[in-house]
């Protein structure tokens, strides 16, 4: 079992769903299509195993300094 995690870049969630996959491939393939499909491919995300490891991440592009 994995999870799809997407959030703003503020660091608050958008998007949270259970991912059912057989390996870390098909995950990252769903995960991704997922994300497209919510038109959330741009924003920070993360796919991970229920096991906490780490399949495909996304970070935040930071704050522009002012």
């Amino acid at each position: 079992m994995y999870h799809v995690t997407v959030f703003d870049d503020e660091g608050k969630k958008l998007f949270d769903e259970p991912l059912q996959a057989e390996n870390d491939v098909e995950a990252r393939e769903k995960g991704l299509a997922l994300l497209a499909e919510k038109e959330y491919q741009n924003h920070p995300y993360r796919i991970v195993h229920t096991s906490g490891r780490l399949v495909s991440f996304n970070s935040h592009k930071g704050k522009a300094p002012k």
